[in-house]
């Protein structure tokens, strides 16, 4: 089934176009009377040039979509070779990646941040370790389909061999309980990846005022010239400094602001009329 499958998308990539929407369910079985069973990549109603650069709407199931992708940036043929990453791990465990999951703004940052299926099972020899390569973050050290095809010949003449029996595992195979939350139907994904881009930006800013490695207890940081200049506006107004206070999460000056005497009674003829 892989070498199908890939036969289908090097015609694509082939031809200088991007899928763009490449997961299990657009992987169609063909079978014929009379004829070999066949398998065929369907659906390109999204597809384009990889020469064109709009990238306007984002379409998907996200456990499929790459991460670059769910960051904003532009889909390439890499992008198709994670979508067939995600293939892999499928044939390998009979389950659909994060199938236990959510599929909302929180694991589109998770996979942002390197989140992938996890390996429950093993696989024939170099099986795991070239689907981890069509999975990675960066696009540009993922494989070429021309690639993948070589790797997955070698891989099934080995195992002709060397046959490999996988190991019977609880996490593998066809799952009984339905989870709404995991939507594996294509669906607009742009509202979603511009709100875990916003939250993103947020926990960045967050990142610009506490920064737990700056001090052995992670002390929040704060402008030295900016609090000499509340020190000398305290001076100035007779403002009492208490105390300095200190707990485990952060560094805070706490200040009383009680009226000096002096004050009070240089003020007593600034009354209302």
């Amino acid at each position: 089934m892989l070498s199908d499958i890939l036969c289908g998308l090097e015609n694509v990539h082939g031809a200088n176009i991007i899928h763009k929407d490449f997961h299990s369910g657009n992987i169609f079985i063909k079978n014929q009377p009379g004829s070999a069973v066949s398998v065929v990549i369907g659906d390109f109603g999204i597809s384009k040039s990889a020469l064109e650069d709009d990238d306007n709407e984002i379409y998907g199931i996200i456990p499929y979509v790459a991460p670059e992708v769910l960051q904003g940036q532009k889909y390439t043929k890499a992008s198709d070779i994670y979508g067939f990453g995600m293939i892999m791990w499928e044939l390998m465990t009979g389950r659909r990646p994060f199938w236990d999951k959510p599929h909302d703004t929180d694991l589109i940052l998770e996979i942002c941040d390197g989140l992938r299926p996890p390996i429950v099972t093993n696989a024939p020899k170099g099986y795991i370790k070239l689907m981890k390569e069509c999975c990675h973050s960066d696009p540009n050290k993922r494989p070429t389909v021309i690639n993948i095809t070589l790797k997955v010949s070698l891989m099934l003449l080995g195992d002709k061999y060397n046959s490999v029996k996988i190991t019977k595992s609880s996490d593998i195979g066809p799952i009984t309980t339905n989870n709404p939350g995991a939507i594996y139907k294509s669906r607009s994904l742009s509202a979603m990846i511009k709100s875990a881009e916003s939250t993103r930006n947020l926990k960045t800013q967050s990142s610009l005022y506490y920064d737990p490695s700056n001090t052995k207890e992670g002390k929040r940081k704060f402008d030295s010239k900016l609090i000499g200049d509340i020190e000398d506006d305290v001076k100035d107004k007779g403002i009492k400094k208490i105390k300095l206070s200190k707990n485990k999460d952060y560094l805070t000056r706490e200040l009383e602001f009680d009226i000096v005497k002096d004050i009070n009674s240089s003020n007593t003829n600034n009354h209302c009329k």
